[in-house]
């Protein structure tokens, strides 16, 4: 690609922005206004779409026809449709026979027009439309191309609002028909999309004219093809109609998808014996997309990430294989909640994702019990409740009202709260009762769209309680914080609760905030256990312990972890919570407090010397999951808080909590043992390595980073990362110059990001300056190379080196990365916890991040996050400081 000088970029881009500014002009002076967000309530709907495409690998445009059957609703001279860089050819409407001129009306974004001569309707006609559209390198949305062993393929992915880049639609989740789909492709290439093929023509000249069955009902974003010479792996059928799956690669990578085709059929056979509904469609190809970061659920068609889906053998680690299975559970749990049952509008997108999420949590724990995955499930509820903390935070059910707002929709909140809050009212409903009423739910909208209104109805039941409590969660966000007193009477036990919303030290918030909150307390009752649960629907209640026949030894006011709030005990109630290692509490009660515990120290309501005082026997304990969680209370990644005359300190006080296991365990699997330690062996070593800076472990690393690139069998691949990046975070310039000729080298996605993470991590500046120099050339795509400045943003001596690139810079990233990429790269800025650079960030990214969709929020979020730093720095530094100085003189 011809590459500009700078001054020529410049003069180009006013160029097109004076010409943006005149078909602008144009269109405002001679065409009435186009839509806001949304397409005309009451104007015309579509029945079904035919389409005919023509995308051809290596072009960078596509030739289409779409052929849309309308019902108008009244009469009108105007139709208006979504398209997206799309040129218009020709259009013309069929009324009755009749056939009518439509001239297209160009907007500058979202949308296309199309005026008659003479009103049409009410009634049924046809819109034919020929146009031109794009076919992408650099995006991965829209219709787009990867290249992977010397070939280019043709993807789709049109979520949220990207259809309307591949034809002219009404592309909202709300419009659900039926699709017939048929591509023009080059002879010797396979093309796929959301149904069976039906028929393949050759042409004569060279191409090939491949016909797919028409869809059931489907909203735009759900449509998906894909276009190149693939291979297919065939799997067992699945469900109940014995169904084809087919896992779809690129050529010469059909030996990675063996997991895949392994594990498919069986997650299908669970969904369908949860929902009780067959799989919806009628075949299941999941296809492998070279430099795409997610997946998506297009029924029929799903699509993966090849570094997601694919794992060369022997590259198969158990952290890959449980990512795997629980990504796959929600796309295939999508087939049913989000294409079966699709949202009517983003607002409600919760219904598709979150739901998502907690069917793919069951299934993951029915197929691998003995991977302890629910345990795992609370540190994602965790997460979203450190979102859900900030003001600056979005309710689940967020009124639409831009396209910032769809973007910001597809985050922790709908994702992680929404999941938590279908855990915790199945629990209080129970989680047979839930079930029946899921799939009472699923088999009425069938095929069709509905609401958070419908889905409340199905699953409360004769219940009138359960719509309005649910509502309480998904219509204002934050999260409660509920504190708990015990009464021990002489007529009877009582617990007090109270409940308030949980901010952080330094959020501009208030407080009082009241839910509908159901509330489960286990505790002792002689030599069994007991549980009161209620719906806490006041700011302050007392609840008798019935079964209490005494006073009891512990309460615990999160039963199972199953509840969506923070927990703050008495102070006596939590001591006897944690004598004897905790034994009281479940795997997930342990991760739980924890969570809290660090969740506490930063809202001020426990001294951070306190938190560390009580956490060392969780921190050996033996679940992986128990000990890794009480590292969001020890540790200081981001090396922000730790004065540095006591840095020597915390980390022997780290080494003391975690070198002996890490050095027990090494770099390396040992004959015979547990998946747990595999999997734990890389954070702990991490920390010990990286934090506490354990001399032995570092030289151990570097040695075997340097075995590695002369033999990638010299370290096993589930610590691959946490090899190199120890090496790096410790090595020269020679380790800097291997690792990048290594990542030039290298085919493996996996393999080529963990190499290139590491480059951002080498502590001299001058290395760091070299490595963000790579964002800007060719040697890497953006997709692998971004990782470079997320690692570098990490490191307290590289963080302003990456946050000074991107200011520097940020005109030619904005040009060499995806569209939108513009609105998250704030993140650079948010590992500082000053005032300083606080102000400089908002000063910065105030107008160019901001006008990229989800950007205002993204920036505003970031800021928040520093305003909470600054507070939490100046009100724990104290006790943390009393802590290590007490701690060295102790030890």
């Amino acid at each position: 690609m011809q590459r500009f000088s700078r001054g020529l970029a410049a003069a180009l881009v006013v160029v097109f922005f004076l010409a943006a500014l005149g078909v602008a002009r144009a269109w405002a002076d001679d065409s009435p206004p186009p839509p806001k967000l949304r397409l005309p309530a009451d104007g015309a709907t579509p029945v079904r779409y035919r389409l005919d495409l023509t995308p051809i690998s290596d072009q960078d445009t596509f030739a289409g026809t779409v052929e849309i059957d309308l019902r108008f609703a009244k009469s009108t001279p105007l139709l208006w449709l979504n398209a997206q860089k799309l040129t218009v050819k020709e259009a013309t409407l069929t009324v009755g026979g009749e056939k009518i001129d439509a001239k297209a009306i160009a907007t500058p974004e979202d949308y296309v027009g199309f005026s008659f001569a003479h009103p049409v309707g009410p009634g049924e006609a046809t819109l034919r439309v020929s146009y031109q559209g794009e076919i992408s390198r650099k995006d991965g949305r829209g219709v787009f191309q990867r290249k992977d062993g010397g070939q280019w393929y043709v993807y789709t992915q049109f979520e949220e609002t990207d259809a309307r880049r591949a034809f002219p639609c009404f592309d909202e989740p709300g419009y659900k028909v039926p699709w017939q789909l048929t591509l023009h492709v080059k002879k010797g290439q396979q093309a796929i999309s959301n149904t069976p093929t039906i028929s393949e023509t050759g042409t004569g000249d060279g191409m090939v004219t491949v016909k797919f069955a028409e869809t059931k009902p489907l909203p735009s974003y759900l449509v998906a093809f894909s276009v190149g010479d693939f291979e297919f792996v065939d799997a067992a059928k699945a469900g109940k109609n014995h169904i084809p799956v087919r896992i779809v690669v690129p050529q010469g990578r059909a030996a990675e998808a063996k997991y895949a085709a392994e594990t498919t059929p069986a997650i299908v056979g669970l969904l369908e014996k949860y929902f009780g509904i067959a799989y919806p469609y009628d075949k299941l190809d999941q296809v492998a997309v070279p430099l795409f970061g997610g997946a998506m659920e297009n029924a029929g068609q799903v699509t993966y990430g090849v570094a997601i889906i694919l794992a060369k053998p022997g590259q198969d680690t158990p952290q890959w294989q449980r990512e795997w299975v629980w990504v796959a559970a929600h796309e295939l749990a999508h087939q049913w909640s989000g294409d079966l049952v699709t949202t009517a509008w983003w607002d409600d997108i919760w219904l598709n994702e979150g739901f998502a999420n907690w069917i793919a949590d069951k299934i993951v724990f029915e197929y691998h019990p003995e991977w302890g995955w629910s345990v795992g499930v609370v540190n994602s509820t965790q997460g979203a409740m450190d979102n859900d903390g900030l003001v600056s935070a979005r309710q689940v059910r967020q009124p639409i009202e831009s396209a910032d707002d769809i973007a910001n929709a597809f985050d922790s909140i709908t994702y992680d709260k929404g999941d938590a809050l279908l855990s915790m009212f199945e629990a209080y409903i129970g989680p047979e009762r839930f079930r029946e009423r899921v799939r009472t739910y699923l088999e009425k909208y069938s095929y069709k769209n509905a609401t958070s209104a419908d889905f409340l109805a199905a699953v409360a039941g004769n219940d009138p309680a359960i719509a309005p409590a649910f509502s309480t969660f998904l219509d204002q966000p934050g999260v409660p914080l509920i504190s708990v007193k015990l009464d021990c009477g002489e007529k009877a036990v009582k617990v007090e609760l109270s409940q308030q919303r949980f901010l952080p030290l330094g959020s501009p918030g208030a407080a009082p905030q009241v839910w509908k909150l159901p509330v489960c307390l286990r505790y002792p009752a002689g030599a069994r256990e007991e549980r009161e649960c209620v719906l806490l629907e006041q700011p302050v209640r007392e609840v008798t312990l019935a079964q209490a026949r005494s006073c009891p030894a512990w309460v615990e006011a999160n039963a199972d972890a199953d509840g969506y709030y923070r927990v703050l005990y008495d102070r006596g109630l939590l001591g006897n919570l944690l004598k004897d290692d905790a034994r009281v509490l479940s795997g997930r009660e342990k991760v739980a407090l924890i969570g809290d515990l660090s969740a506490l120290t930063t809202s001020g309501k426990l001294p951070l010397g306190t938190a560390l005082a009580l956490v060392p026997d969780l921190a050996r304990d033996s679940s992986r999951r128990v000990v890794v969680k009480t590292m969001d209370v020890t540790t200081d990644p981001k090396g922000n808080l730790v004065p540095s005359d006591l840095v020597s300190q915390h980390r022997r006080y780290l080494e003391d909590l975690y070198g002996q296991r890490a050095r027990e365990l090494g770099w390396k699997a040992k004959p015979g043992e547990s998946e747990d330690d595999r999997l734990l062996r890389p954070q702990l070593l991490d920390v010990v390595a990286n934090q506490a800076q354990d001399s032995e472990l570092i030289a151990q690393a570097k040695s075997l980073a340097l075995a590695w690139l002369d033999d990638p069998k010299a370290v096993p691949p589930d610590m691959l990362a946490s090899v190199l990046d120890t090496a790096a975070r410790h090595g020269d310039q020679a380790l800097f110059d291997r690792l990048r000729a290594a990542a030039k080298q290298e085919k493996d996605e996996n393999i080529q990001q963990n190499l290139l993470h590491a480059l951002g991590l080498f502590p001299q500046p001058e290395i760091t300056q070299k490595a963000l120099s790579i964002l800007l050339s060719e040697e890497f795509q953006p997709q692998q190379s971004i990782t470079i400045l997320a690692a570098a943003h990490n490191l307290p001596g590289s963080r302003e080196l990456g946050y000074d690139f991107v200011k520097q810079n940020w005109d030619a990233l904005i040009a060499r990365f995806p569209a939108d990429w513009g609105a998250f790269l704030p993140f650079v800025a948010d590992n500082f916890c000053d005032a300083q650079h606080r102000h400089d960030a908002e000063a910065f990214f105030e107008g160019r991040s901001t006008k990229y969709k989800g950007g205002p929020r993204t920036l505003a979020e970031m800021l928040e996050g520093i305003d909470v730093c600054v507070a939490y720095k100046k009100a724990q530094q104290p006790s943390l400081t009393e802590f290590l100085e007490a701690y060295r003189k102790a030890n």
